[in-house]
C-alpha cells in the first residue's frame, strides 16, 4: 500500500500513528495475555507489537515515499504518553530517517518548524532525557533515543551540538553492553547521574536564559506524562532540578519547586528520593529558597482542614502520611546540605542543628521513612566531609545527638517481632551503621561516652543469623567500618588510639569466642580490619577521614626521628608495645587458629600476624631492655607468614600442623612480659566453647611452659596455676579438664612444683568450704588434679612430699586449742584449716588414684606417709574431742588408703576397730598399736620413723606431741639394734618430761622405762630422776604413771642408781600412799616395798626411819576399802620386816594376816600391836602421832582402823609417858567420833575402842582423877569441831 502511494496525507497519518499504538503496547499486557492465550482477531497482543515495529521500521528504510508522511509526524508521537513504550521503535525510525536524510538536514529542519502540531525542540528534549533513564529497555532504547538526540542536535541551540558529538558517544558505550550492565548493582544510580551530570552540561554550554526558562516549563509540562509510581518520575524531578540550579530567577525558581513538591508522590519511596535530590539540586544555587520552602512545609504538617478531617477517622491515615511527609523533608533536608555550597553550608548546618528541627523527623514509625531520616543525617555529615575537603572545615555542632538519633531510629519497636520486620529493619540498620559511620568521622572528636554508647548500640550486630545473606553481610561490612571509623578518629596520638583498639577489640572478644560459627567468623574479620587500618596509621600516618591510601588529608610520620619522642607533636607520638597487651591478645585469638572454620583459622592467623608486624614496627622507649632478638623474631614473623601464605593457597593442608607452627612463632615472637600475660589470662581461651579450640589453647599453654617456663617467676607461676585451675573448674568436658590438668603437670614439672602445688591445694581448701564437692556435677576437679600428681612418673614423689610438709610443718587449726599463739609462728609453720584438710583429701586420692606410679611413690616415702598421718590422727582426735568429728573421719578414711595401698591389711583392722574411739587413752593406745604393728611388718622403717617423730614431738601443738609421744613410747621398745636413735629418742623423751601436756609427760615416762633390757641399765639413772620428779608433778595421771613406772625400773635398776635418791623416793611414795585414787594408794605401798631391795648399806638407817614413819599408815591400809590395796600393803610389809628385826613373822604368815575379816584384822593389829610395845617403845609415841592423824582420813575404814590400832597400843602399852600424853586425848576423840559419825563402821569401832579402854587395867589409876579432864576436852573438842 505504502509503495503505491495509498499511505499519503492525514490517512497515511494516522496509518502511522495505529502502528506506533500497537508498538506501544506493554510488557505486562503481554505478558497476560500470553500466558491466559487471550485472542484479538488473528494474532495475540504480543504478535501484533512485534509486526507493527517491523511494519513500521520497514516504512522507514524501504519505501522513500514514506518518509514525507514519517517526517516530521514521528516526532509527534514521542509526547504522548500513551506510547511512551514505542520510544525505542520511534526513536530508531527517526534515526533512520535522519541518516538517510542527513544530505538535506536543513530541510528536514525547516519541515519541522513549519508546522505547528509538531513538539518545539525543548518539549522534546526535556521528554528523550527522561525517557533515558532505564538503559535495559527493551530494544535499545536509550541507544536509540541517544542517537535522535545525536541526529537532532541542530535544532538546539549552536553551542550543544559540538558538545553532544563528543558526550553522546561514552553514553552510549556505557549502555551498549547490557548483560555486562546488569553485573554493576549499582548501575540503575550511576546512569541516572551520567544523564544528570550530560543534562547540567548541556546547559552550561547553552547559557541562553530565555531558553532554560523554556526548558523549565517543559519539564514543568511533562509530569502528567508519568505516573508517580513511574522511575522516570523520580528523574524528571531531578532534571527539573538540575535545570533551576541553573536559572538566577529566584521567583521562577520558587514557583517551580513548589510546583515540584505539589507534584511529587511522596508516599512512593522512589519518587521521594528523586525529588529530595532535585530539591538539592536546586539548593546548590539557592539555598536559602530551599530551606525556606522546606520550613514551611515542616510548619504545616497536617493543618489544612481535610488532613485534620481525615486524621480524626483514622489514626493510621495520619500517621502514614506524617511518615511520608516526615521522609520527603528529612531526605530534602539531607540532600540541599550535600550539594549546597560549602561556603555557606556551615552556618545552615548549624541552624537546622541547632535549632533541633532533626528532632521533629524522628517521628516516624515505618522503616522506609526511618531509613530517609537517617540517609538525611548522613548527607549532613557527608556535607561536613565535603566542606572540609573543599578547605573549609567545620565542627559538626550536636553531632552527638545526632548519633543519638540514628542509634533511635534503628532500634526495633516494642510491638514488632524480629522475624516479622527483619529485612527492612535490617535495612535500616545497615543504613544507620553507614551514617553513623560518617558522623564519627566529622569533628570533633567522639567522647568516650559516645563511642562506648554508640559501640552498646551497634555490637549486637555480630550475633545476626546468616539469613537473609544479602543483606546481614553489607550490614556487617557497615559495622566494621564504623569500628574502624572509630579507633582512627576516636584518639589524639598513636597511644590514645592504641587504647581505643583494645577496648574495641575487649568489646568484640565475646563473639570471637562464640560457638557460633558465623559470629566468630564476623568478629575476627572485624578485627583484622582494625589491625589493618592500625598498622597503616603506625607505619604510614593516618588520615582523619579514613582515607584509604595517599590523600590530601593524611597526616605523615617522620620516621627519622622515632628514637627520641619528645621531638615528636603529641598527635604524632606512636604507641609502645606494651600499650597493645600483646599477651591477652594472642590468647585470645590463638585458640580461633584451632576453630573448625577454615575461614576463622585463616584469618586469625592473619591477626596474630599484624598484631606482632605492628609490635615489630613501634619504637622501643630510649633505655628500654626487653631482651629481644631481633633477628630471631623476624625469623619466628617470616615463618608465621609463611604459613599464612600456605593457608591462602592450600586449604587442604593438615589444620594440625599449621597450628603447631603458628604455636612455635609465636612463643619465640612474645616477649617475657607478654608470655606471662598470655599464661595468665588462658582461663577464657581454655573455657572456649569451641572443643578443637580449647584443646588448641592447652596445647599453646604446654608449649609455652616446656619452651619457657624457666623464665617465669614465683609469682607467674602462681597466677599461671590458678587461671588454669580457673579453667579446669568450668570445664565440663572429661576429657579437656584431664587436659588442662596435663597443663598444670606440665607447669608444676617445668617450673617451680611447690607453687603449683600450693595453688592446687589453696583451690581444693576453697571448694571445700564454699560446696559440697561430694555432689558436684562432673566430679570434683580437683579430685582429678590429685590424681593427675600421683599417676605422674616425675611429679608423683614431688607431690606426696609436698603433701607430707604441709600436713607435717603446720598447725591443723587457727590458733592453737591449747598452746600459743598461732599469729606468732613463722610463716612456713602456718596454714589455713581448709588447705589442710585438702592436703588430706589428696593424700587419700593419692593412695586410691596413683595406680602403679603412685604406690611407688608411696612405698619409697613410707616412713614420712606414716609419721604425717599418726601425728595427723593425734590433731583430729583433739578436734572429735571438742565436737568437731568431720576431720576425724578424713584422717582415718586418708590413713587406712594408706593401709591398702602399701598392703598392710592388719593395720587397716586396728584402725577400722579403734580409729574412732574419742576416749585419749583409747586413742593413744590406738597410735601405740600401730607403731607395734609397723614394728613387726617393717623393722626397717622404724628408725626413719623415729627420727621424724623424735622432731615432732617438738611441735606447736598438744595433741601432736601427744601422738608422737604414744608412738614412740611403742617404738621405743624395737630401738634396742639402734644405739644412736635411742640416744636422741631417750634424750627427746628426757626432755619433755616437763611438757605443758599431762599425757605427753605420762607418755615420756612410759617410753623410758620401755627402754630394751640390753640398754636399760645405761639409762636407769637418768630415768629415775624422771620419775623422782615426775612423782611430784601437780597432775595425777602423771604421778600415777610415774609410781607406776619406778615399779617397772626398779626390777632392772643397778643399786647405784637407786641409792641416790633412795630417800627422796621414800618420802614421796609416802605422801602418795594417802592418794584417794586406789591404784595411786596400790603402786605408792608396792614401790616402797620395793625400795626396800635397795635399803642396805650406808641408806640403811635412814631408810629404817622412812620404814618407822610408813609402819601406821601401812597398818592401817592392810584393812583398806580396796582388796589390791589391801594385797599390796601386805607385801610391803613382809618386805621392810626384816629390816625391823623382831620376830613377827609368824604374824605375818598367820591366817589373821591374809584374812579380809574384821575379826581378823583386828587380832592380827593386836598381835603386831604387842610386838611393838615389847621391841620398840620408843617409837610408840610417834606411831600414836600418825595414828591419830589418821583419824580425820578420808576413808571410813581407815578411820576406824586407826582408831582401833591406837586403842590397841593404850592398852597394852604400860609406859605411863604415853598413857599421859594420848589415852585422854584420845579417849577424847572416841566419845567425839561415837556421838557425831555418820558411819557405822566408825561409831562400832568407838564403842568397842572405849569399852576396851574402860576395862584395861591402866585406866584404874587415872579413871577418878581424869574424868573432869576428858569431860572438858570433850567440850574444847565439840566447840572446835563447830567452828570448823
Amino acid at each position: 500500500m505504502a509503495s503505491h502511494c495509498y499511505l499519503i496525507g492525514p490517512s497515511g497519518e494516522l496509518f502511522v500513528e495505529y502502528l506506533v499504538r500497537h508498538c506501544a503496547l506493554s510488557d505486562q499486557k503481554k505478558y497476560v495475555n500470553e500466558s491466559s492465550k487471550v485472542k484479538i482477531g488473528a494474532f495475540c497482543p504480543t504478535e501484533l507489537r512485534a509486526i507493527c515495529e517491523k511494519g513500521l521500521l520497514l516504512l522507514t528504510i524501504t519505501i522513500p515515499e514514506m518518509q514525507h508522511i514519517l517526517w516530521p509526524f514521528l516526532l509527534k508521537m514521542i509526547i504522548p504518553r500513551a506510547y511512551t513504550s514505542a520510544a525505542a521503535t520511534v526513536c530508531r525510525c527517526i534515526s533512520e530517517l535522519c541518516r538517510h536524510r542527513s544530505s538535506s538536514s536543513n530541510v528536514m529542519l525547516s519541515e519541522c518548524k513549519a508546522r505547528d502540531d509538531i513538539p518545539n525542540p525543548e518539549e522534546l528534549f526535556a521528554r528523550l532525557v527522561v525517557l533515558l533513564h532505564d538503559p535495559l529497555a527493551r530494544e535499545q532504547q536509550a541507544t536509540q533515543i541517544l542517537m535522535v538526540l545525536y541526529y537532532l542536535s541542530p535544532l538546539f541551540p549552536t553551542n550543544i551540538d559540538l558538545f553532544w558529538q563528543d558526550e553522546i558517544p561514552k553514553m552510549k558505550a556505557y549502555v551498549s553492553d547490557t548483560e555486562d550492565l546488569k553485573l554493576d548493582p549499582s548501575y540503575q544510580e550511576t546512569w541516572d547521574d551520567m544523564i544528570i551530570n550530560f543534562l547540567a552540561e548541556s546547559l552550561d554550554v547553552v547559557q541562553e536564559t530565555d531558553w532554560l526558562i523554556s526548558l523549565g516549563n517543559a519539564f514543568t509540562e511533562q509530569y502528567v506524562l508519568y505516573t508517580p509510581d513511574d522511575d522516570h518520575s523520580a528523574l524528571l524531578h531531578r532534571c527539573l532540578g538540575i535545570l533551576l540550579q541553573k536559572v538566577a530567577d529566584r521567583n521562577y525558581v520558587c514557583d517551580k519547586i513548589d510546583w515540584m513538591y505539589k507534584q511529587a508522590n511522596i508516599s512512593i519511596p522512589a519518587n521521594r528520593l528523586g525529588l529530595a535530590k532535585a530539591m538539592g539540586l536546586v539548593a546548590a544555587s539557592h539555598l536559602d529558597a530551599v530551606l525556606e520552602m522546606l520550613k514551611g512545609i515542616l510548619d504545616n504538617i497536617g493543618q489544612s482542614l481535610f488532613q485534620r478531617l481525615l486524621s480524626f477517622f483514622s489514626d493510621s491515615y495520619r500517621m502514614e502520611e506524617s511518615d511520608d511527609i516526615h521522609a520527603a523533608l528529612a531526605l530534602m533536608y539531607g540532600y540541599a546540605a550535600k550539594y549546597a555550597p560549602s561556603t555557606v553550608i556551615e552556618a545552615r548546618i548549624d541552624a537546622l542543628v541547632g535549632t533541633n528541627m532533626l528532632s521533629r523527623l524522628l517521628h516516624v514509625r515505618h522503616h522506609t521513612a526511618k531509613q530517609a531520616v537517617i540517609t538525611a543525617i548522613d548527607l549532613l555529615g557527608r556535607a561536613v566531609i565535603n566542606a572540609a575537603e573543599n578547605g573549609a572545615s567545620f565542627p559538626l555542632k550536636k553531632r552527638d545527638q545526632l548519633l543519638d538519633y540514628i542509634l533511635t531510629l534503628m532500634g526495633r519497636e516494642e510491638n514488632d517481632s524480629f522475624a516479622d520486620s527483619s529485612i527492612e529493619l535490617l535495612h535500616t540498620q545497615a543504613l544507620a551503621l553507614s551514617a553513623c559511620t560518617t558522623l564519627v568521622t566529622v569533628e570533633p572528636k567522639l567522647t568516650i561516652e559516645t563511642r562506648n554508647h554508640v559501640m552498646k548500640a551497634t555490637l549486637g550486630f555480630f550475633a545476626l543469623p546468616n539469613d537473609p545473606i544479602d543483606v546481614v553481610n553489607p550490614l556487617i561490612d557497615n559495622l566494621i567500618t564504623l569500628l574502624c571509623a572509630i579507633l582512627l578518629t576516636s584518639g589524639e596520638d598513636g597511644r590514645s588510639r592504641a587504647d581505643q583498639l583494645l577496648h574495641i577489640l575487649r568489646q568484640i572478644d565475646q563473639y570471637v569466642s562464640s560457638p557460633v560459627e558465623y559470629q566468630r567468623r564476623r568478629s575476627c574479620l572485624a578485627v583484622y580490619e582494625m589491625l589493618l587500618k592500625f598498622r597503616t596509621l603506625c607505619v604510614i600516618g593516618y588520615c582523619a577521614l579514613g582515607c584509604h591510601g595517599s590523600c590530601t588529608h593524611i597526616k605523615q610520620i617522620d620516621r627519622a626521628v622515632l628514637g627520641n619522642f619528645s621531638n615528636l607533636p603529641s598527635a604524632y607520638v606512636l604507641p609502645s608495645r606494651e600499650a597493645l597487651c600483646l599477651g591477652n591478645r594472642v590468647i585470645m585469638y590463638l585458640p580461633r587458629c584451632a576453630d573448625t572454620d577454615s575461614e576463622v583459622r585463616k584469618i586469625s592467623a592473619q591477626i596474630l600476624d599484624q598484631l606482632f608486624s605492628i609490635s615489630l614496627s613501634l619504637p622501643r622507649p630510649v633505655g628500654s631492655s626487653s631482651g629481644i632478638d631481633l633477628e630471631l623474631s623476624y625469623g619466628a614473623l617470616s615463618s608465621l607468614e609463611d604459613v599464612i601464605a600456605i593457608l591462602r593457597s592450600d586449604a587442604s593442608i593438615d589444620p594440625s600442623e599449621v597450628f603447631n607452627r603458628i604455636v612455635s612463632s609465636v612463643c619465640i615472637l612474645l616477649t617475657k612480659d607478654e608470655l606471662v600475660a598470655t599464661l595468665h589470662s588462658c582461663t577464657t581461651a581454655i573455657c572456649d566453647r569451641t572443643k578443637q579450640s580449647a584443646e588448641g589453647a592447652i596445647q599453646a599453654v604446654v608449649e609455652f611452659v616446656t619452651k619457657r617456663g624457666n623464665e617465669l617467676s614465683e609469682t607467674d607461676v602462681s597466677r599461671t596455676t590458678q587461671s588454669l585451675l580457673s579453667a579446669a573448674v568450668h570445664i565440663t568436658d572429661k576429657h579437656l579438664r584431664l587436659e588442662t590438668l596435663g597443663a598444670i603437670s606440665c607447669l608444676a614439672e617445668n617450673t617451680n612444683s611447690k607453687i603449683v602445688f600450693n595453688e592446687v591445694l589453696a583451690t581444693a581448701g576453697k571448694d571445700i568450704v564454699t560446696k559440697d564437692i561430694s555432689r558436684l556435677r562432673g566430679g570434683w576437679p580437683m579430685q582429678d588434679a590429685f590424681h593427675a600428681f600421683s599417676q605422674h612418673a616425675v611429679l608423683s614423689f614431688l607431690f606426696l612430699e609436698h603433701l607430707i610438709s604441709a600436713l607435717n610443718q603446720t598447725p591443723f587449726v587457727k590458733g592453737d586449742m591449747e598452746k600459743g599463739d598461732y599469729s606468732s609462728h613463722s610463716a612456713d609453720t602456718w596454714i589455713d584449716d581448709d588447705i589442710l584438710q585438702a592436703a588430706i583429701l589428696a593424700l587419700t586420692a593419692f593412695f586410691r588414684g596413683g595406680g602403679k606410679v603412685g604406690k611407688k611413690a608411696v612405698e619409697k616415702s613410707y616412713a614420712p606417709v606414716l609419721a604425717a598421718l599418726t601425728l595427723q590422727l593425734g590433731s583430729c582426735h583433739g578436734l572429735a574431742s571438742s565436737g568437731q568429728h568431720e576431720p576425724l573421719r578424713a584422717i582415718l578414711t586418708s590413713f587406712q588408703s594408706f593401709c591398702e595401698c602399701v598392703g598392710d591389711l592388719e593395720m587397716r583392722k586396728i584402725l577400722a576397730r579403734d580409729g574412732e574411739q574419742n576416749d585419749k587413752e583409747k586413742w593413744i593406745n590406738l597410735i601405740g598399736d600401730v607403731a607395734g604393728c609397723v614394728s613387726i611388718k617393717r623393722p626397717k622403717e622404724v628408725q626413719t620413723i623415729c627420727l621424724i617423730l623424735t622432731k615432732s614431738i617438738n611441735r606447736q601443738q598438744r595433741f601432736q606431741r601427744e601422738a608422737a609421744a604414744a608412738a614412740l613410747s611403742e617404738f621405743v621398745r624395737y630401738s634396742g639394734g639402734f644405739d644412736s636413735l635411742l640416744e636422741q629418742m631417750v634424750e627427746a623423751l628426757c626432755r619433755h618430761v616437763s611438757d605443758e601436756s599431762p599425757t605427753v609427760r605420762g607418755l615420756c615416762l612410759r617410753g623410758l622405762v620401755q627402754i630394751p633390757s640390753i640398754h636399760i641399765h645405761q639409762y636407769a639413772t637418768q630415768v629415775l630422776s624422771v620419775i623422782l620428779a615426775l612423782l611430784d608433778d601437780l597432775d595425777e595421771s602423771v604421778q600415777l604413771t610415774a609410781v607406776s613406772c619406778l615399779l617397772t625400773i626398779l626390777k632392772s635398776s643397778s643399786k647405784d642408781a637407786v641409792e641416790p635418791i633412795l630417800l627422796n623416793l621414800s618420802v614421796r611414795l609416802r605422801n602418795l600412799q594417802v592418794s584417794m585414787n586406789v591404784k595411786m594408794r596400790r603402786n605408792a605401798f608396792a614401790a616402797f616395798g620395793a625400795l626396800s631391795n635397795f635399803g642396805v648399806g650406808s641408806q640403811q638407817e635412814a631408810f629404817l626411819e622412812q620404814i618407822h614413819a610408813m609402819l601406821p599408815r601401812l597398818i592401817l591400809h592392810i584393812y583398806d576399802d580396796d582388796l589390791s590395796v589391801r594385797q599390796a600393803c601386805r607385801n610391803t610389809l613382809k618386805q621392810v620386816a626384816p629390816f625391823m628385826e623382831i620376830g613377827v613373822y609368824g604374824i605375818f604368815n598367820s591366817h589373821c594376816f591374809n584374812s579380809d575379816h574384821r575379826s581378823d584384822y583386828e587380832t592380827f593389829v593386836r598381835d603386831l600391836t604387842r610386838q611393838f610395845v615389847q621391841h620398840f617403845p620408843s617409837r610408840i609415841d610417834s606411831y600414836m602421832g600418825s595414828t591419830i592423824q589418821a583419824f580425820e582420813a578420808p576413808w571410813p575404814i581407815i578411820q576406824a582402823n586407826a582408831i582401833y590400832f591406837s586403842s590397841s597400843i593404850l592398852c597394852l602399852c604400860d609406859d605411863q609417858h604415853i598413857l599421859s600424853l594420848f589415852y585422854t586425848q584420845v579417849f577424847g576423840l572416841l566419845v567425839v567420833k561415837l556421838s557425831r559419825s555418820a558411819d557405822a563402821i566408825v561409831r562400832a569401832t568407838c564403842s568397842s575402842s572405849l569399852g576396851w579402854l574402860l576395862k584395861s587395867i591402866n585406866s584404874h589409876s587415872w579413871r577418878s582423877t581424869r574424868l573432869e579432864r576428858v569431860e572438858s576436852f570433850r567440850w574444847g573438842y565439840e566447840s572446835e569441831s563447830t567452828k570448823k
